[in-house]
């Protein structure tokens, strides 16, 4: 795992109102489309995929906090691309939680751009302090790119980490309400990738 170098400062962003965690999520790997013969949407998780998407399920369920970072609320809800990767690894990084989490899928979010994820995202409900979005890359690290500070350490530890298959970024957005959500509203608060 790697840490920003924003970690640690924001003490008590549990309760400040102005926060919201996103959860941005790259889908697990999936089979290759030259050995796979069918439409790139219905691509399934390798073997591989599954392990990963479960251990970190397990992690994120099992360490309170989650992840090991103070103050980061585990998320209450979940968006995705309606791929079966995507699906299949929302749905494995989920089953671990005791609570059921709710999750939408959406055709358009698959070969969505960053902008697409940006109008769901702002279509959250505003109770929900913290989401999860699954989907592919480019967007997801475009994504997560774009919500930090542009010039950033933040976004200079996004760029050395990379966003590999179910790699993970946990962002804190500085934001009243998801509508809000923009350019620059983020902190880096961990980045993560397998081994789970």
């Amino acid at each position: 795992m790697r840490r920003a170098s924003g970690v640690g400062h924001d003490e008590g962003m549990e309760q400040a109102p102005d926060i919201r965690h996103l959860w941005i999520l790259r889908h697990g790997k999936a089979a290759r489309e030259a050995t796979w013969g069918g439409l790139d949407r219905d691509r399934p998780l390798t073997d591989r995929g599954r392990r990963d998407a479960t251990a970190l399920g397990r992690r994120m369920a099992g360490e309170d906090p989650p992840l090991g970072l103070e103050g980061l609320a585990a998320p209450e809800l979940a968006l995705c691309s309606n791929a079966k990767r995507t699906v299949e690894t929302a749905e494995l990084v989920l089953g671990a939680r005791e609570e059921r989490v709710p999750l939408d899928a959406y055709r358009t979010l698959y070969q969505a751009t960053p902008e697409t994820v940006l109008a769901y995202l702002r279509e959250v409900d505003e109770h929900a302090r913290s989401a999860l979005v699954v989907g592919h890359n480019p967007a997801m690290y475009l994504l997560a790119w774009g919500l930090l500070v542009d010039g950033s350490e933040d976004q200079d530890t996004l760029e050395s980490g990379g966003f590999p298959t179910c790699g993970l970024a946990v962002l804190a957005l500085r934001v009243g309400g998801w509508e809000d959500v923009t350019a620059g509203c983020g902190t880096l608060l961990g980045l993560f990738a397998p081994p789970y």
